[in-house]
């Protein structure tokens, strides 16, 4: 509305409206005592306001009144002394403040928008209210001096409550405290006491009386830097009572108590405490001095001269203080929490307050007195003590021990002797009152110790009955009557009344503890003559109540409970309010009677949502902690009733009524705000309108989308903001939510900026909004960049014309524009106001233009010009950076340095070029570098000119024209370092060389550290550090922490707490948010694992395991996180012991002794270790205390240390016992004492090699050790070396890993053998690789080889000499040829690369053997040749030598046609990746022809490498692309389903690409199913990597891709994709099994039911186990079975066309039982023919199918057609696969088996009417009396045709028989005339007949002649053998565009 809202500057009642007040004369004043408050509930509407009180008060803060609305209210404050009412503050026209404890008058008027404040009715101060509404709505009523539990969003932090007097509030004419009587539900008075009480007036040393168990004044924080001191004087004669208490942070706390009489100081920090007691006790009525004195070392106590003092525990802190201070009691809200922590309370639960006299009260030497206190209750200024002895006599101790002086009326004394006339000096001594005692609803009668009057009735005369009491103002909560029957109410009574206890008084029974009446004195006799007995003066009467404990009652404020449908609403006070005075809110319980309806829903309490509750308490009731929580019914009931643990209230029913939630935008404007800054998002720009209004819903905002150019954020506790991705309505009603505009760049554009969000209340969510944000974008205007010039002097300062900077359209102060520095100068430094700055400092337009920024030269060498980078930065926006330059002028010797250092990739090299580093004058650039300090994590290196580095992995000098020709690199060593450097020194070449060298100058040099920045990559993947089973208690609940997983990723700059885990499926419960159990977890960081954050729930089975995959963003793995689920247990995870130096500490860690458990322990302090037995030679420290027991927490920080007593034991053992949760674990801690002599480490004097024989011992000199080499067949052993590791300790120090190596001296010669293979009638030279002695320890041995048994086929001889034959038995180890040596002579160990389909040139650079003539003496060496033999033909390719091939004929050549032509070898351009021949070489004389010789041969592999050409395209392997996946489900796509294979790549190389995109899901990566894919490659589909998602709909799909090997044009294909939907069936469970026995097997008890009727298989898991053992993954397939007839060895001839029919296929059975048409699809299609049917049975249109019935069997209509390639082949097995399907019943898998058998030519080619497509059947078999030429045509079985032509075809083929042997015979070779016929497309599956081309679309059934069978056979029986041995069997197989000729 038009009214103000809370925040608003200007609020006089925030929408309120004032009438005229009524002033009103003061009756009875008011005293509110810091905690007080009148609360009257009531609602109100004005549009005109007025209002009216009167106050007086000491305090300058404190609440006067609030009329408080759901929006509106109207506050009136005490602030600073001075009244505000919302926006007027009254301040000018008073010269003092109203806190001066004097009446004051405050009136406030309010009509439309005139608002008028009046003080004391003359001071007047005016506003205006702005907006357009003013009608002022009070939905909750009035609070006059504090607020009570009122909780609205405008009162933002806690008002102070008033402390003083307040009368005559009057509102609208409503008087607002009178009359002063509670009235539940109406009117709530708390603390509050009829008239000013006198301790407003107390001076300050004023003593302090304390008079109930509940007492207590109250402080504000005691402040406490490095001391506390509380000092004070105390007298009581009670024996216990708190005399102070001051809380703290974090269970801190000082306080102090009475204890039987003993005075007792604690300090408490955090959960430990520390106490002191006094010696004497102070409980003998006497005072006494009393001083606590507390440090962070000490705690010091001082009664009277007596001092005590006890010290802290070490490292102990000041306690961190905070709250009221409070002294002689507390309040009740905090009393449960002193309770815990010292001792009188918990034996006063009650109370337990001090009662007694203090005074001279002071902290740290500041008076506190009661002109200084926040809150008193129950206490009196001045003391008993204190008082005159007339006091004293008429009040009797016991008198003043049960009824102390009421607040408002002390007690007093007016006496008279004997006189008759009473002057002034005498009116203390007439009259005395004494209160009077009465139990709370009672009677008690008024008696002369209460009222007597102190006059001399005998001596003067006069009766008792003539001293006249009038009552002026009566009792507010009882009743005066006289005692007679009946009971009277009397106005006047006399003296004489009161002595015959004729007078009572009545209690109301009111929640009270005090009243009063006023009344006057006068005598009826004239014989007294007094102005005090004339009645004119009024006396008070005080009457104090004792309480007693009533029943508690029950008031609903309304009977109806009313929600929004599945939402929980609080039960607070204002619906019901229950009343007991006696008890507190803690003792009062509700409990719910009956059974609250189920099926509505349940009260839970919030500290436990989701359990239900049927009793409460009273305190939770207030603090909002009781909900009820809707769930089913719309209307229902709750009964209630209370109890104080003694009595119980009224019972009382509360309707329920749910309704169903609406609700609407009905803000969403939009923000304005500049660039930069930060604007509240009010309910006036964003809100939502519910339709239940008095439910506190929770409203939520989420946000979908958030802002792009700022954040969206909320104000935390301490004023703190951060950025949120939702916010609540309340928070925006209290102002806490913002934008803020953080886009600190240029924005060139004028966009808008917005965030989207939906509406959450309850389960409830809105449709997306979008909120605009119009942000005024800014921009700087560089006016001024001019360089900075400098010459001569070292300094030169900036000025606004170097340097001037505006904002476009917006002023700015010059000291709040600044300049951050990027970068720094490299010749010079920035100063401002001659202090250097940083990289990153700051400096203001204004020091510009004052000249306090300065330019200064600092470097010896720089180069003639300087640069520093610099942005514009104000609190609006950033600048993009500029750069600042500087002009230098240098003379001839100045050298000019550049050092920008180099910038590198993590593993590379980059060059250094002269922008990076160089060094020159400037006449000169010839400089030398020379290297002092080498970079750590690379190397320099020098590079050619082709780009790679040369050897020079320790380059020490470079030039600078290294550095110009871009020779000079760095090269990373690729370790995970960031940073490297190196130091140069830079020198001129010139620099002492020539004839102008003078002695005199100095060299030109400069030392140079140039430094390397080195970019780190993301080359490692994650490794897990911490793999362990999962231990939790069954179905419990443990946090996952670090110690049971953890990963850590090597790359140095990546942050391990960043890792990602992703979880799959959890069969054995679920992770969840430690902090929200309901929340599902399925994705986490490891520092969510370090937080504690992450919560593991057990259900289910004991033992499981899920998947987790990590990711560092780039790279994934994977691991299986087992989760065992056993009982409770705790065990030590360490218990190595203890060592420990005599007469020393050590600290006990959790290296040595720590615990584990499978239960919840969140915190560490929860495991304990209990000692049992202590140790005898030591003791056990925790914290440097000495303790029994100690924590894990304790050892994990080092607190537990073991100190040994230095005697002379040195091994002992304490026992404790470890308790977690309720399990414990008995153990000992062993404890190893040892010398300080013990501290120095072994050394090693001697560590040699041992040599030991095979077989034999060998000792080890001074270490008494033997080793031993077992013996070992030498054909055996290879072993011919050992080691072993050995620890040397003195048990205090090791040395470990001493490596002794052990070398074996074999016992038999080893030696190696290697066969060899020498061609039929050759040689071969034996080599050291086939007779090899592998020991070194015979590498010096002369050995002889002796034949024991020669060879059979040939011999071993000396081939030294070339053609002499020497025959050897034996031959020694020198004349074995060295192989190394015999290789050396074939260069580049004969090889070369070719392209696929070209040709190499083979030279003496790929072959050379003329090194094999180094072995002949050098007279013969011109005497011979080398010669080749190619002993292998290459199978891919030939060898040419000249213009002749190589062949096995001529497999010739020598080493002078290599060395002068060469040979040529071209590829065949076969798909092969390489090729090789065999080749032997010898030397052969000259004069000799070439032959190849028996021995003196080496044989040698010429290996050739081919390079492949891309020249094939992919080809489709797969003939059905189709994948079947259940509804909703994930299906692997492999191999199976999609497969391509191209001959010139890998599967990894074959891509796919969706032309379209699944329409019923998506394809992903097994690693991520989650992201859909756009491709993938043939690779992904073999490895099982790509998966199919279905998204849950019912119907199948396709998907259209391409494929390519990138080269080739791509293969276009459409991919299927079945959707087995899934089906809910309602079955009975009652007989559903889970587990069975063997004897449910053998009786045939266990049946299955497949209940699923469109699946056609299922799989059933089980395990097996007996008592002894288990046996699990047990697997049953389960298969249904097809009901057909099929059937069997069905024989179907080639290039035929076979007719099914019933007998072949019949599923007529179960078309009958299913009364459908029984339907086949097929699925995998026969591999050697197709299937296609007739449209009708006698059309002669044929179409492929992959679908029929039984009816187009039935019809004769579906036809089989077979064409396939059988040379060679008898005999070909071939079969379909269908899905057999009908109504009502599960579909089945069957399979069609048949086999094709050979076909024949043939012979006769006839005429049918049948289409030219269509083949007709053939039958498979003869039966009995067939006519075995057939029938060819049904309507014509006979035709002359069917004889003429089988005769032609006879003579035909007699002719080419005949023809064919002649051509086999005839030796010369002649070129024959013949016709040529192309090899049809297609037709690669058919083999082409040698006499007859039958084409495919031609074939004709089938017919047999066995006659001329039988005569061609003969026929070919009778030709000339060796013409068959050269023909060919078979006939090959052609490819396209190939012929037969």
């Amino acid at each position: 509305g038009g009214f103000f809202t809370s925040h608003s500057a200007i609020c006089p009642c925030n929408k309120a409206s004032l009438t005229q007040l009524l002033w009103v004369e003061i009756s009875a004043p008011l005293s509110f005592y810091g905690g007080s408050f009148v609360e009257l509930n009531m609602a109100e509407a004005s549009p005109q306001t007025s209002l009216q009180l009167q106050f007086r008060t000491s305090k300058p803060q404190g609440l006067l009144l609030l009329a408080a609305g759901k929006t509106d209210y109207c506050l009136m404050e005490l602030r600073s002394g001075y009244v505000q009412v919302c926006f007027i503050t009254v301040a000018e026209n008073h010269v003092s403040q109203l806190n001066d404890l004097a009446w004051h008058l405050v009136e406030l008027h309010h009509e439309h928008d005139n608002v008028t404040l009046i003080i004391d009715k003359h001071d007047r101060t005016s506003a205006k209210m702005p907006g357009i509404l003013y009608e002022l709505d009070i939905d909750y009523g009035f609070y006059v001096g504090g607020t009570g539990k009122l909780d609205v969003p405008y009162l933002v932090g806690a008002l102070p409550s008033f402390r003083g007097c307040i009368d005559g509030v009057i509102f609208n004419q409503l008087d607002i405290l009178m009359p002063l009587r509670p009235s539940p539900g109406f009117k709530n008075i708390h603390e509050v006491s009829v008239g000013s009480s006198d301790e407003f007036f107390a001076g300050e040393e004023e003593p302090i009386s304390f008079f109930s168990s509940r007492s207590y004044i109250s402080f504000p924080t005691w402040n406490v830097d490095d001391e506390g001191i509380f000092e004070y004087a105390l007298q009581t004669s009670a024996a216990c009572g708190l005399l102070l208490y001051q809380p703290g942070q974090m269970g801190d706390f000082i306080a102090m108590e009475m204890e039987n009489g003993f005075i007792r100081a604690y300090v408490g920090k955090h959960e430990s405490r520390t106490h002191l007691s006094s010696r004497r006790s102070v409980n003998d009525s006497r005072w006494h001095y009393i001083k606590l004195k507390f440090t962070a070392e000490y705690l010091q106590l001082t009664l009277d001269e007596e001092t005590v003092k006890k010290s802290l525990p070490p490292q102990s802190k000041l306690p961190l203080l905070k709250g009221s201070f409070f002294v002689g009691g507390v309040d009740d809200s905090i009393r449960s929490e002193v309770m815990k922590l010292i001792s009188v309370s918990r034996k006063y639960a009650r109370g337990g307050s001090f009662k007694g006299c203090l005074r001279n009260l002071k902290t740290n030497s500041e008076k506190k007195s009661l002109k200084n206190v926040l809150v008193t209750k129950d206490i009196s200024a001045g003391c008993e003590a204190e008082m005159p002895s007339s006091f004293k006599t008429n009040l009797s101790l016991e008198m003043a021990e049960k009824s102390p002086p009421a607040k408002a009326a002390p007690v007093f004394a007016i006496s008279h002797e004997s006189s008759i006339s009473l002057g002034k000096e005498d009116k203390s001594h007439l009259l005395v009152l004494s209160n009077l005692i009465v139990l709370e609803g009672e009677q008690a009668s008024l008696e002369s110790k209460h009222i007597k009057v102190n006059l001399d009735f005998e001596k003067l005369g006069i009766n008792q009955s003539q001293i006249l009491f009038d009552i002026k103002k009566p009792a507010s909560h009882g009743h005066l009557k006289l005692n007679v029957e009946p009971l009277q109410e009397v106005n006047t009574f006399t003296i004489q009344d009161v002595w015959q206890g004729k007078i009572l008084y009545v209690h109301d029974g009111s929640e009270v503890t005090s009243d009063y009446f006023n009344f006057s004195i006068s005598a009826s006799s004239e014989k007294i003559v007094s102005p005090y007995l004339e009645g004119n003066e009024q006396h008070m009467f005080s009457i104090t109540v004792t309480p007693v404990n009533d029943a508690p009652e029950i008031l609903p404020k309304g009977n109806l409970l009313l929600l929004s449908e599945d939402s929980k609403k609080c039960l607070t006070n204002d619906l019901i309010k229950v009343l007991d005075d006696d008890t507190d809110s803690v003792g009062l319980r509700l409990s719910v009677l009956g059974n609250l309806n189920a099926d509505a829903g349940f009260l839970e309490n919030s500290r436990h949502p989701g359990k239900a509750i049927t009793t409460f308490s009273c305190e939770d009731l207030d603090k909002g902690t009781v909900f009820f929580v809707h769930t089913g019914v719309r209307n229902s009931r709750i009964v209630l009733r209370a109890s104080d643990g003694e009595k119980v209230s009224n019972t009382v029913f509360l309707r329920v009524m749910a309704v169903p939630l609406d609700y609407r935008v009905v803000n969403n404007s939009g923000i304005n705000l500049l660039q930069g800054v930060a604007a509240l998002i009010r309910p006036r720009h964003l809100a939502v309108e519910t339709n239940v209004i008095l439910q506190e819903l929770e409203i939520r905002y989420e946000i979908t989308e958030p802002s792009h150019f700022g954040q969206v954020q909320r104000q935390h506790s301490r004023g703190i903001w951060k950025q949120v991705s939702s916010f609540s309505q309340r928070s925006l009603q209290r102002s806490r939510v913002r934008y803020c505009s953080t886009f600190k760049d240029i924005q060139l554009e004028n966009i808008t900026d917005q965030f989207k969000f939906k509406v959450s209340i309850g389960n409830k969510i809105s449709e997306e909004h979008t909120f605009p944000i119009r942000v005024k974008w800014l921009r700087y205007n560089l006016l001024k960049l001019a360089p900075l010039k400098i010459e001569k002097p070292k300094k030169k300062y900036l000025n606004s014309d170097n340097l001037f900077a505006v904002i476009a359209d917006l002023e700015i102060p010059e000291d709040e524009l600044h300049f951050k520095l990027l970068s720094l100068p490299k010749s010079g430094q920035i100063l401002l106001n001659d202090q250097p700055l940083k990289k990153g400092s700051v400096f203001s337009q204004k020091d510009t233009t004052d000249q306090r920024v300065a330019y200064e030269l600092i470097s010896q060498y720089h180069e003639d010009h300087d640069s520093f980078r610099f942005l514009i930065s104000t609190k609006y926006l950033d600048s993009n950076f500029y750069d600042f330059e500087v002009y230098i002028k240098s003379d001839f010797r100045n050298i000019i340095l550049t050092n920008n250092g180099l910038n590198v990739i993590e593993g590379e090299g980059q060059l250094i070029t002269s922008t990076k580093l160089f060094v020159q004058t400037p006449d000169s650039k010839t400089f030398q570098y020379e290297v002092t300090q080498f970079p750590k994590h690379g190397k320099l290196k020098l590079t050619n000119f082709s780009g790679s580095c040369e050897n020079n992995d320790n380059l020490t000098t470079f030039t600078n024209e290294d550095i110009t020709d871009k020779c000079l690199m760095y090269v990373h060593d690729d370790s995970e370092t960031m940073f490297d450097e190196l130091l140069v020194k830079a020198y001129s070449k010139e620099s002492g060389k020539g004839a102008n060298f003078d002695p005199e100058v100095e060299p030109l040099s400069v030392e140079i550290r140039f430094y390397i920045t080195v970019q780190l990559k993301n080359d490692e993947k994650p490794v897990r550090i911490v793999d362990r089973i999962f231990d939790i208690v069954r179905n419990g609940q443990r946090l996952l922490t670090l110690a049971d997983l953890c990963y850590h990723d090597p790359d140095s700059d990546f942050d391990d707490g960043q890792l990602l885990y992703t979880r799959r499926g959890i069969s054995n419960g679920d992770l969840v948010l430690t902090n929200d159990t309901l929340r599902r977890l399925y994705q986490f960081k490891q520092v969510d694992l370090e937080r504690k954050q992450v919560l593991f729930v057990h259900h289910g089975a004991d033992f499981g395991r899920f998947v987790l995959f990590v990711t560092d963003g780039k790279h994934y793995t994977s691991l299986l996180l087992e989760v065992n689920a056993i009982d409770p247990y705790v065990m030590l995870a360490n218990n190595t012991g203890l060592l420990v130096q005599k007469g020393k500490e050590e600290t006990v860690s959790t290296a040595k002794l720590s615990a584990t458990t499978n239960q919840d322990i969140i915190n560490d302090h929860e495991l304990t270790y209990k000692i049992l037995s202590f140790p005898a030679y030591g003791r056990i420290y925790v914290n440097n205390v000495l303790k029994d027991s100690f924590t894990q927490l304790d050892l994990i920080k080092g607190h537990v240390t073991y100190r040994h007593d230095d005697s002379n034991n040195l091994i002992e053992e304490f026992n404790f016992t470890v308790h977690a949760g309720d399990v414990h674990l008995d153990a000992g801690l062993q404890v190893r004492v040892y010398l300080e002599s013990h501290q120095q480490p072994p050394r090693i004097v001697n560590k040699n090699n041992l040599l030991v024989e095979e077989g034999k011992p060998v000792k080890i000199s001074k270490g008494k050790l033997q080793v031993w080499q077992s013996s070992v067949c030498a054909d055996s052993s290879d072993q011919l070396d050992d080691h072993f590791f050995l620890d040397v300790t003195n048990g205090i120090r090791t040395v470990s890993g001493i490596e002794i190596s052990v070398d074996i001296i074999p016992r038999m010669i080893p030696l190696e053998v290697r066969n060899i293979t020498v061609f039929e009638g050759g040689s071969r030279t034996l080599v050291e690789d086939y007779l090899k002695i592998s020991s070194r320890h015979f590498a010096e041995l002369s050995c002889e080889f002796i034949l024991t048994e020669q060879p059979k086929h040939g011999y071993v001889e000396n081939s030294r000499v070339p053609g002499e034959i020497i025959k050897l038995a034996t031959f020694t180890r020198k004349q074995v040829i060295p192989l190394d040596l015999l290789r050396h002579s074939l260069f580049f160990s004969a090889r070369c690369h070719i392209q696929e389909g070209g040709r190499v040139l083979i030279n003496k650079t790929n072959l050379d053997a003329s090194d094999l003539l180094i072995k002949l003496p050098d007279v013969q060496r011109s005497m011979y040749e080398v010669w080749y033999q190619v002993v292998s033909l290459p199978q891919h390719g030939m060898i040419v030598v000249g213009e002749q091939n190589i062949t096995k004929e001529k497999p010739n050549f020598s080493q002078y046609v290599l060395d002068k032509f060469g040979i040529m070898y071209i590829h065949d351009n076969s798909e092969s990746l390489n090729d090789n021949f065999t080749f032997a070489v010898w030397l052969n004389l000259r004069s000799k022809p070439a032959t190849k010789p028996r021995s003196e041969v080496l044989e040698e592999l010429f290996n050739i490498t081919v390079f492949p050409v891309n020249d094939q395209s992919p080809e489709l392997k797969i003939k059905r692309l189709h994948l079947k996946v259940l509804q909703g489900d994930v299906s692997k796509l492999g191999a199976e389903n999609l497969k391509v294979e191209d001959l010139d790549n890998v599967p990894a190389e074959l891509k796919y690409t969706f032309v379209s995109n699944p329409n019923n899901g998506y394809l992903a990566m097994k690693s991520n199913l989650s992201v859909s894919i756009k491709d993938f490659t043939q690779a992904d589909v073999d490895s099982g990597k790509v998966w199919f998602v279905q998204d849950g709909s019912s119907s199948s799909g396709v998907f259209y891709f391409s494929v390519t090997d990138g080269k080739h044009r791509p293969l276009y294909k459409l991919f299927s994709l079945e959707v087995v939907p899934i089906a809910l069936v309602l079955i009975n469970l009652t007989n559903v099994v889970t587990k069975f026995e063997q004897a449910d097997l053998y009786s045939g008890r266990l049946s299955y039911h497949l209940t699923n009727i469109s699946a056609s298989s299922d799989v059933l898991e089980f395990m097996l186990f007996t008592a002894e053992d288990n046996l699990t993954g047990q697997v049953l397939n389960i298969t249904v079975k097809p009901l057909v007839q099929i059937v069997s060895d069905l024989q179907i001839s080639n290039q035929a066309t076979y007719k099914f029919g019933s007998s072949d296929l019949d599923a007529s059975e179960l078309a009958n039982l299913t009364n459908s048409n029984a339907s086949f699809e097929v699925i995998v299609p026969p591999s050697h023919g197709r299937i296609f049917k007739k449209r009708f049975v006698n059309d002669a249109v044929f179409e492929d199918i992959q679908m029929f019935t039984q009816a187009d069997i039935d019809s004769s209509v579906l036809l089989l057609d077979i064409d396939t390639n059988m040379t060679g082949i008898d005999l070909l097995n071939d079969s379909f696969t269908f899905i057999l399907r009908a109504d009502a019943v599960q579909p089945a898998v069957g399979c069609f088996q048949y086999s094709i058998v050979p076909h024949s030519p043939p012979l006769v080619q006839g005429f049918t009417t049948e289409p030219a497509i269509g083949p007709q059947k053939t039958e498979p078999t003869m039966r009995p009396g067939q006519n075995h030429w057939g029938n060819l045509h049904e309507e014509d079985p006979f035709s002359p045709w069917y004889i003429i032509i089988p005769l032609v075809l006879v003579s035909v083929l007699l002719i080419i028989a005949v023809t064919s042997v002649l051509m086999c015979q005839k030796k010369e070779k002649t070129k024959p005339l013949v016709r040529m016929t192309p090899l049809l497309k297609g037709a690669e599956r058919s083999t082409a007949s040698t006499f007859v081309a039958v084409k495919h679309e031609q074939l004709l059934s089938t017919v047999t002649f066995p006659t001329i069978e039988t005569y061609l056979k003969s026929s070919f029986l009778n030709l000339d053998p060796e013409m068959i041995q050269h023909c060919r069997k078979t006939n090959p197989t052609l490819k396209r565009n190939q012929y037969w000729v």
